[in-house]
């Protein structure tokens, strides 16, 4: 059989769902010209993430409805626009491949923050059409002593992505100087680059178990999204919850630990991603990743609390005692942020007595190294579906 190279999927621009949630992602059923096998195990239905992703945090310095209302259609235009821009020609020499696209996203989410401030303000008379789980991220004993997640709450989180970095810093650029809209402050960037083979930091796969888009029940969306009918108000149909943690790994110890000890932090082995049922209860896969037959004693399935995971890791270099800084930006995003999210974190994994009496906290966290410095919770609202809406046009 002949070599055959996939081009990588492209982000999809007109759905009802905001770029750079679901997609990129591979199509459920396979080319003609490859192994269908060897495509189903590796490619369909999975996240084919761009290679580079800044996260921009900011606030907006509007005062009334009116002015944010124009600040969100700005917003929108400015966003379609860089999404849609054909790559020039300008920008290759004479004998480069053409680039077909830069597989550029901008994906935008909007925080508690936005709608009641802190101490509670009604800043833009939208408190009633919050959405009925977004809050301010609370702390978790995974913190880093020095994050406070109410210190970094912002209005306004912009994921941008794309498959070149020098993309990514001319459209943060736009957001930084004024140029998308005056109005928005930017508070906060962060850098991020993906692996083609998920592997973080210490070498193991994240995202094994992440849903996929693979008919006919498209698993991925219905974990993601929300739909008609949840208890949410009926602008959030189609938008996504995401929880944000800056995860920081501390490495050192870590590599000094042989292959086995570091397998039983995690739960799986190294090289296959496969799961180790004589791991510790303390294991991250055991205790993020529980596959009990029988509801729990709140009538929940444990394949009801997944998510979907997207994970870009960063080097920040080094600190001020010459210890290094990286690790992963970790971006999950759920249908439900507390069925989905913040359940499996805090009454599983952060929780020392679960699944029985000091258990312990995740591994990942007690011995592994791991620990959160920088994060938020936000809503991801539905795509604009015509050019007449903008984010959140039916918030009014």
């Amino acid at each position: 059989m002949p070599e055959v190279i996939l081009p990588p999927p492209l982000p999809s621009y007109d759905g009802p769902h905001q770029p750079g949630i679901t997609d990129p992602v591979w199509p459920g059923e396979a080319p003609a010209d490859v192994d269908s096998d060897l495509y189903k195990i590796q490619y369909a239905g999975q996240l084919e993430r761009q290679r580079h992703l800044h996260i921009v945090t900011a606030d907006v310095t509007v005062r009334t409805r009116t002015e944010l209302l124009a600040l969100l259609e700005s917003l929108t235009r400015s966003t379609r626009h860089q999404m849609l821009k054909t790559p020039p020609s300008r920008d290759r020499r004479g004998y480069d491949q053409p680039v077909v696209s830069r597989r550029v996203t901008i994906t935008v989410g909007f925080g508690a923050t936005l709608f009641t401030t802190v101490k509670g303000d009604d800043r833009f008379g939208l408190a009633g059409k919050k959405p009925a789980s977004l809050k301010v991220m609370p702390h978790s004993e995974g913190d880093d002593s020095k994050f406070r997640p109410r210190d970094q709450a912002a209005d306004l989180i912009i994921l941008i992505a794309s498959d070149d970095v020098y993309v990514n810093e001319y459209i943060f650029g736009l957001f930084y100087y004024g140029k998308v809209h005056p109005g928005i402050c930017v508070k906060q960037v962060e850098r991020g680059y993906a692996r083609p083979d998920s592997r973080e930091p210490s070498g193991f796969e994240d995202g094994i178990s992440n849903p996929r888009a693979n008919p006919p029940d498209y698993h991925m969306w219905r974990a993601v999204y929300v739909h008609k009918g949840d208890p949410e108000p009926a602008w959030c149909v189609g938008g996504s919850y995401l929880g944000y943690r800056k995860i920081r790994r501390r490495l050192a110890r870590f590599f000094e630990l042989p292959m086995k000890d570091r397998e039983a932090i995690f739960g799986v082995h190294r090289q296959t991603g496969e799961r180790i049922d004589t791991s510790p209860h303390t294991a991250h896969a055991q205790k993020m990743n529980l596959k009990r037959p029988a509801p729990d004693l709140f009538y929940q399935l444990d394949d009801s609390r997944r998510f979907l995971r997207r994970p870009y890791f960063f080097n920040d270099g080094l600190d001020a005692n010459g210890d290094e800084v990286r690790g992963l930006h970790h971006l999950s995003f759920a249908r439900d942020l507390v069925t989905q999210y913040e359940w499996p974190v805090m009454m599983w994994a952060m929780n020392r007595d679960f699944p029985k009496k000091n258990t312990g906290l995740d591994a990942l966290y007690e011995t592994g190294g791991a620990s959160n410095i920088g994060g938020g919770y936000y809503f991801m609202p539905p795509a604009p579906q015509s050019e007449k809406e903008h984010f959140g046009s039916l918030v009014q």
